[in-house]
């Protein structure tokens, strides 16, 4: 087949910008095993296993959804073996139903510890009125996407708000010599009430955006506290320089303590560090697009039934990865985490050991490859087969 190599030939084509796509046509826990031996490291491990529902699903009901005793004790001990694999800013997500999220969550739980559980996102995938499972006692319109972290440090990657001009207007001028203070274990500037100038010069490069220290950001912002703690007591009208925050910007920051007409303090943030990130939310629905998602993957990929939506997918690299990172899908099913990570240029490693779905996936990518899938894209590409 067009864009699959067997591993018997000796020559695998350049991946475009040193990108790489595998698919491992044998058991999970082999393939983890054999990536742990050749050291590769992954951003982020995606998890879509059987559901133990124990009813017929996929391509034209061609599977039975496994229903084992042992389903939590297998799943453990792959999630176990895997976490090796992960980088220390790597990511886990998992898609599961209701009937064993509670499950899942607590061998990740026992895996990676509660305290680095980002979140449960619920995944909207049926229309309320469109209810039909005549025999079911619910009609349940969710899935749920569970994620964690290893490094309970580690943030999702984000966009940020453009940075309003009209706000940074602010130039600080010192016109004496601070008094110098060591504080909480950082160097610190104090210049009192006629030793320095805040002007509105208008917007440049350099200029400063002004925050007053109340609500919120005088008890949920690091700058806010470190005011409110440290700060606030020195005096009235006072100018402070604090060495060590704003670690990503200027390096310091500068802070005006209240007065008796404002008893607020106030700090400064250059552009450097402007711009709030956009965090991502659990309000996800694909209700629209999982009607005519049959059509994702192009031909020999028609059908519905347990097919992940590209769009979930996108969601889950856009936070969890960034281009040229490593996702390894070790139940690689229809094939939607290749398709998504071949179009967002991340490398893919897929394991799959149902003969039917590793048909589908390779089918998959000589779509992607003859511009055959529904976006009717070419993609350059190779897909090593083990």
């Amino acid at each position: 087949m067009r864009g699959v190599l067997d591993e018997s030939e000796v020559v695998i084509r350049e991946q475009p910008k040193g990108l790489a796509y595998s698919l491992h046509a044998y058991d999970n826990q082999a393939v983890v095993a054999r990536l742990g031996a050749c050291g590769t490291q992954v951003q982020l491990i995606y998890l879509d296993p059987p559901y133990n529902t124990g009813r017929l699903r996929g391509a034209r009901k061609s599977f039975r959804d496994t229903a084992t005793a042992d389903w939590r004790e297998r799943r453990l001990s792959l999630t176990r073996s895997a976490y090796s694999l992960l980088r220390d800013s790597g990511f886990v997500a998992v898609s599961i139903n209701q009937s064993e999220l509670f499950n899942f969550k607590s061998l990740l739980d026992e895996v990676f510890t509660p305290e680095c559980f980002i979140g449960l996102f619920p995944v909207k995938i049926r229309h309320e009125k469109r209810q039909l499972m005549i025999n079911a006692t619910l009609h349940d319109l969710f899935e749920y996407l569970l994620i964690y972290r290893k490094n309970k440090k580690t943030r999702f990657f984000t966009t940020h708000k453009q940075i309003d001009p009209e706000k940074f207007i602010y130039e600080i001028r010192t016109l004496h010599r601070p008094e110098m203070k060591t504080i909480n274990g950082k160097t610190v500037e104090i210049y009192g009430p006629n030793q320095y100038e805040i002007l509105k010069t208008g917007y440049s490069a350099q200029a400063l955006r002004r925050y007053v220290i109340a609500g919120k950001l005088a008890t949920a912002n690091w700058s806010g506290e470190w005011y409110e703690n440290h700060i606030r007591r020195l005096g009235d009208d006072l100018l402070v320089k604090v060495e060590g925050l704003e670690n990503d910007g200027l390096g310091y920051r500068w802070f005006q303590s209240g007065n008796t007409s404002r008893h607020s303090g106030v700090y400064f943030q250059s552009q450097l560090t402007a711009g709030r990130p956009i965090l991502p939310t659990n309000d996800l629905d694909y209700t629209e697009v999982v009607p005519t998602i049959y059509k994702e993957g192009g031909p020999g990929c028609d059908f519905k039934d347990s097919k992940k939506p590209e769009a979930l997918m996108r969601f889950i690299l856009d936070i969890c990865t960034k281009p040229g990172d490593i996702v390894l899908d070790l139940f690689g099913g229809s094939g939607t985490t290749l398709a998504v990570a071949i179009k967002t240029h991340r490398s893919a490693i897929i394991a799959e050991n149902d003969p039917s779905a590793v048909a589908i996936i390779k089918a998959r990518a000589e779509n992607l490859r003859l511009g055959a899938d529904a976006d009717g894209q070419k993609h350059d590409f190779a897909l090593h087969l083990l």
